[in-house]
């Protein structure tokens, strides 16, 4: 009896265990995919006034809030120093429109995968409803794309890690990491 106990406690672990792996889901029909937590449901989809695309949900577990933001540029941006210009924008409009009354301060110059063809900008705000949010904004020049997470309570290092991280452009490969 022991043993089927056990065997059964093993199995609970496991289907657990693999309850909390994210799962890469696809932007809409953008190309871009992200790996998330929760499964976002259809995205809401509208144009900017320069014809650009906006693609834009969210989803929470745990109480944790995952919002992906991810616009296809209509004019695509070849200088990546302007697009992170473009991201900075995109992320006060962004401020305004979540009630964000406190940042750090964006920090510049990241690349995604280590891929030298993206940038990425990384912030952490604070809303009126003292949530605490973790910002990731990532460009290749023909996509904007924000990932954020927000809580009252404290946001999971790993799966902040691979959220905000887990973004692939269309044609992205992975890196290998080396050991």
């Amino acid at each position: 009896m022991s043993r089927i106990l056990l065997c059964l406690a093993l199995v609970a672990i496991v289907f657990t265990a693999r309850a909390q792996d994210p799962q890469k889901v696809a932007i809409s029909t953008t190309g871009c995919t992200v790996d998330v937590y929760c499964l976002p449901g259809r995205f809401d989809v509208y144009d900017l006034e320069d014809g650009s695309t906006v693609y834009a949900d969210d989803c929470e577990k745990e109480n944790v809030t995952y919002g992906i933001y991810c616009i296809k540029l209509k004019k695509p941006i070849s200088d990546l120093a302007a697009a992170e210009d473009s991201m900075i924008t995109i992320l006060d409009f962004l401020k305004l429109d979540y009630g964000i009354v406190k940042g750090k301060g964006y920090d510049k110059g990241h690349k995604l995968n280590k891929d030298d063809n993206t940038r990425g900008i990384f912030d952490t705000w604070e809303d009126t409803e003292d949530n605490k949010w973790k910002i990731r904004a990532w460009t290749n020049g023909q996509f904007i794309c924000v990932l954020h997470m927000h809580s009252t309570k404290e946001l999971p290092d790993k799966k902040t890690e691979v959220f905000l991280n887990g973004l692939r452009f269309p044609g992205m490969t992975e890196k290998k990491k080396k050991d």
